[in-house]
């Protein structure tokens, strides 16, 4: 059975994704905090800001699952270095070191926040990042660090620009970008088995009022999402505050 390292285990994201892997994968969760034991896993706690905890959390597994992140948007400079680029780099850098194939790095739709605001849609994972804050320039930044390594040193690096990824929107400014669980584990399953060498695609559920565009991910990744935020829309409360962050004034 493949192992799989999925770090940032202990958050939210890793909650909804872990029923789609872990009957399919030797999983070894990873975190700064406790994470909550799941049958057959092996846990690793450390922080990857530590070089040499990245490169024994990494030590023998066949791909990489990198959710570990600061994931708040109105985090500062020093808030955000240590968990979005320093535990990167060091994740990227013991993948290196111990050649493995391949690795999905969660960004974030906030890398293309701007398009949002000039209100060009749908919006094209080709195009170059705008982001919409601090947060979504580190994960822009994510991109092309695993870019990067993926040229210099052959691995297989998958960017998945995650939308609102919760069991379900918490208002309308949500459903256009609301990444639904069942989607969010097709998305990252197909990742982890396709040929692709390096790719960037919008983690988006088939939502009727989607401003993002995953042909690509069907193309390349075979995704096809089953859910839509639109069986919400009568049950949640009204928002206009846009879904990404707004320029400060």
């Amino acid at each position: 059975m493949t192992s799989l390292l999925l770090t940032g285990a202990a958050g939210g994201v890793a909650g909804l994704l872990l029923p789609a892997l872990r009957d399919r994968y030797d999983l070894v969760l990873a975190d700064r905090v406790p994470v909550q034991p799941v049958e057959g896993a092996r846990i690793r706690q450390g922080d990857l800001t530590d070089p040499d905890f990245a490169i024994e959390a990494t030590e023998g597994v066949d791909a990489v699952v990198h959710l570990a992140a600061n994931p708040n948007p109105a985090a500062t400079w020093p808030e955000l270095h240590g968990p979005n680029v320093l535990a990167v780099t060091n994740l990227l850098n013991a993948a290196a070191a111990h050649r493995t194939p391949r690795l999905v790095l969660a960004s974030s739709v906030h890398a293309m926040g701007q398009y949002l605001t000039q209100d060009r849609r749908p919006i094209d994972p080709a195009w170059t990042p705008a982001p919409c804050c601090r947060y979504g320039a580190t994960k822009a930044f994510a991109e092309a660090a695993a870019r990067a390594y993926s040229y210099q040193h052959g691995l297989a690096a998958i960017c998945l620009r995650l939308g609102a990824t919760f069991a379900r929107p918490w208002n309308t400014s949500m459903l256009g970008g609301w990444f639904a669980p069942e989607d969010l584990g097709q998305l990252v399953r197909r990742s982890l088995d396709s040929d692709v060498v390096f790719g960037i695609y919008h983690g988006i559920s088939a939502n009727t009022r989607s401003d993002w565009d995953i042909s690509n991910a069907t193309a390349e990744l075979g995704y096809r999402p089953t859910a839509d935020a639109e069986i919400f829309a009568d049950s949640v409360p009204v928002s206009d505050e846009g879904g990404l962050c707004q320029p400060e004034s």
